[in-house]
């Protein structure tokens, strides 16, 4: 059996809802670090995020090149649940250390402020960093040469991006006032497992040996393909850049009508990833062409 985008989609919605979740019960611990403030919520933020990219970056090449890419997917998966089960004793040590060194008022703020974004990048890279490489290595898994258009992609990435507008709600909206910051973050943890586990079976059943997907060494690489792809990842850096740029300015915009809380938050990225998740699924849709 084929693994096809509809059939691997559950599998990031699944991934999807756990990243989202962490997101938001690291920003509610993180406010022991930073306090509630457009800081913090910048800080997770720029931290989640740019794990996720440099994540993709490295994992990406490698997805390409693996014969088993949804085995890769499962590996990272546990991997993920593993480390980030591990942050909130590690924030707590953070913040100890940050207040045995005197604090921001010891240190000044330039330096109180740098400090805090280290030691927080440091505690949020290894599962965030692992996370930048589960839509590459699913994408992998799924790549056929018929869908020149990579609906598939869209299908994948809609999905995924479903999956965080359901982690976001669920977890401001329910699972932190039913079981708590780091009983929540947890919870999604077995979740991530379960999905992890999930992905291991499949992988067994459907990969047989994919061949890579890059070109040989002695395979020449057409010169036009550069210019397009370099013009592609700048317009994505910019897309990227104004979306969570605006993402915080909201955030600060409604503040004062909703409050500086974490269900502001929360909705926020309910809605803002709601019209992504639903952009990459229609253009994912089967067509009649």
């Amino acid at each position: 059996m084929r693994a096809t985008p509809w059939k691997l989609a559950p599998l990031l919605f699944g991934s999807g809802l756990c990243a989202l979740i962490y997101q938001v019960a690291w920003f509610r611990e993180f406010r022991l670090v930073f306090g509630a403030s457009t800081l913090a919520t910048s800080a997770v933020l720029a931290i989640f995020i740019g794990g996720l990219g440099i994540g993709g970056l490295y994992w990406g090449p490698r997805a390409d090149r693996s014969s088993r890419p949804l085995w890769l997917y499962a590996q990272l998966e546990i991997g993920i649940a593993l480390t980030t089960a591990l942050t909130p004793g590690l924030l707590w040590l953070v913040r100890a250390a940050y207040l045995g060194l005197g604090g921001q008022s010891a240190m000044g703020a330039v330096l109180g402020t740098a400090l805090r974004l280290v030691l927080a990048a440091l505690v949020l890279a290894p599962p965030t960093l692992l996370m930048g490489g589960t839509l590459p290595a699913v994408v992998r898994a799924a790549q056929s040469d018929e869908d020149t258009q990579r609906r598939g992609l869209g299908l994948l990435y809609g999905a995924n991006t479903m999956g965080a507008v359901a982690g976001a709600f669920l977890s401001s909206f329910v699972l932190l006032e039913a079981l708590g910051t780091r009983q929540t973050l947890w919870t999604a943890c077995l979740v991530n497992l379960l999905v992890a586990m999930v992905a291991r079976v499949l992988s067994r059943s459907w990969e047989t040996g994919l061949p890579p997907a890059t070109p040989a060494a002695d395979e020449p690489v057409e010169e036009a393909a550069t210019a397009p792809a370099r013009f592609v990842l700048v317009a994505a850096s910019v897309v990227g850049f104004a979306f969570f740029l605006l993402e915080v300015v909201w955030y600060r915009m409604l503040g004062p009508l909703l409050g500086g809380t974490v269900f502001t938050f929360g909705l926020i990225l309910s809605f803002a990833l709601l019209g992504i998740g639903i952009g990459g699924a229609l253009y994912g849709r089967p067509t009649n062409n």
